[in-house]
């Protein structure tokens, strides 16, 4: 049977593992809710006083979007595996990747929030020993926080620091796997690797280069159904890239901007900054809690509840006196894990009403917060052989959404919006054991059209 039968190729996005407790992660999201709905008003600026253009020219330089593309390199690890009977220790060669970049610098340049998307991924090719046939490493889409102690300046090269989440996954092949396995598993986690490096800027590019340590970095890799050997993943990981550099609200910083604003103060005097809104964004998915019965009946599979990417439709309305959104949201995830004859699947339907209020405006920076009440439609699928079993149920949840838009005015057509939602103890009994479905949801860029803005603009 050859070899890319065996090996279930290691995708961007899967069932991921947090390295700490799960009980951290809610306290996290709760404790910044709580200084966004404490500490931020006192501190807010009013856009409708930004009346010259120097003041707009500020608001303007706030935040600036960039695309653009990397290389990025790991750099290996060793692995165990059976070889007639004994476990034997091997490294395996790191991978090369190929990622987009968007993301876009914040508070006139002292901060960077991105995304990398891999595209491409390709494993330096080396000779295995006796008993080894494959391995395949892979990391997936990167979120990340860059600081710049001296802001992005046109012509000067700066140091950052930073950190980012992502997810890795590892499978191999060994001479001892039973023939009958179609498949193998995939081990995936989450890590928090640390960064440091230098960006030059251009007017219109961006040069970056970093290097990249995680301290999570041991793992057990399932040999088979019931036996497990030692993964090692090498800390350092590097990476180069280029941007192209926009600031798409540019023209505001003019005497076209002002009389813009003078419309968006007309628009408030008369109660007409109120509109319907939709939405559009990719949104990804990281487990907070194990599946009890993932852990018990298939502890050779990963035991996290599913992860991945889904996409994040919304719609609702805008009031503006009370600067308020109310609206819904659909999100469909589906994911899966597999290994010696084993496939998991989850699926998760969620139709969601959110209220959120928006917490003053900081030059462009505009955080919010609100509570979430959801139906979830969530579905499990155990295959084991020739054996299958079902088990769905539709729940209430009760959650918590906060993030930012990144607008100049409240009379924008359309504007770029950043979210995160947690529903917490989300999850079905199945065999009256728990398989979860309280994920981290994460939205980093939302575009979002207000419906009839512009018809209000030009009455």
């Amino acid at each position: 049977m050859c070899t890319q039968f065996f090996l279930t190729v290691s995708r961007l996005y899967r069932p991921f593992y947090f390295p700490f407790p799960s009980i951290i992660w809610p306290r996290l999201f709760l404790n910044t809710a709580l200084f966004l709905l404490t500490y931020l008003p006192t501190q807010a600026q009013t856009a409708d006083r930004d009346t010259t253009i120097e003041a707009l020219k500020r608001r303007t330089d706030f935040a600036k979007m960039y695309v653009g593309i990397d290389a990025f390199r790991t750099t290996g690890g060793t692995t165990q595996f059976a070889n007639n009977g004994s476990l034997q220790t091997a490294p395996f060669n790191g991978t090369t990747s190929a990622r987009i970049l968007l993301g876009a610098t914040h508070f006139w340049g002292h901060a960077d929030f991105y995304i990398a998307i891999p595209v491409i991924n390709s494993q330096s090719a080396q000779n295995y020993p006796a008993g080894l046939r494959v391995t395949n490493y892979s990391e997936g889409v990167e979120t990340g926080l860059r600081v710049f102690p001296w802001a992005i300046e046109a012509g000067k090269l700066r140091p950052f620091v930073g950190v980012s989440f992502k997810g890795i996954s590892f499978a191999q092949v060994s001479n001892d796997i039973n023939p009958d396995y179609r498949t193998v598993p995939s081990v995936s986690a989450i890590v928090f690797p640390v960064q440091a490096g230098l960006w030059y800027a251009g007017k219109q590019w961006l040069v970056q280069a970093g290097a990249n340590y995680q301290s999570h970095t041991n793992f057990q890799y399932p040999i088979s159904r019931t036996n497990v050997g030692q993964l090692a993943v090498s800390p350092w990981s590097f990476n180069v890239g280029v941007s192209r550099w926009f600031n798409t609200n540019g023209w505001m910083a003019s005497q076209a901007g002002v009389r813009y604003m003078a419309k968006t103060r007309k628009l408030a005097a008369r109660n007409r900054l109120s509109s319907w809104y939709v939405g559009l964004g990719p949104s990804a998915s990281f487990e907070i809690s194990k599946s009890e019965y993932v852990k018990e009946k298939h502890p050779y599979l990963n035991q996290g509840s599913p992860g991945g990417m889904l996409p994040d439709i919304t719609a609702g309305r805008y009031f503006g006196k009370a600067d308020l959104n109310v609206g819904i949201s659909y999100r469909k995830l589906t994911s899966s894990s597999s290994g010696y004859n084993t496939r998991l699947n989850y699926r998760r339907s969620s139709y969601m009403i959110e209220a959120y209020k928006f917490l003053g405006d900081y030059h462009g920076f505009v955080p919010f917060v609100g509570p979430t009440l959801a139906y979830e439609d969530l579905t499990f699928i155990d295959t084991d052989g020739n054996r299958s079993q079902t088990f769905q149920r539709g729940k209430i949840g009760v959650g918590l959404i906060f993030g930012w838009d990144i607008r100049l005015s409240r009379a924008e057509r359309w504007l770029l919006r950043t979210n995160l939602r947690y529903t917490p103890n989300l999850h079905l009994n199945a065999d009256d054991k728990k398989v979860a479905f309280d994920q981290m949801e994460f939205n980093f860029i939302q575009f979002v059209w207000f419906v009839g803005r512009g018809r209000a603009l030009r009455e």
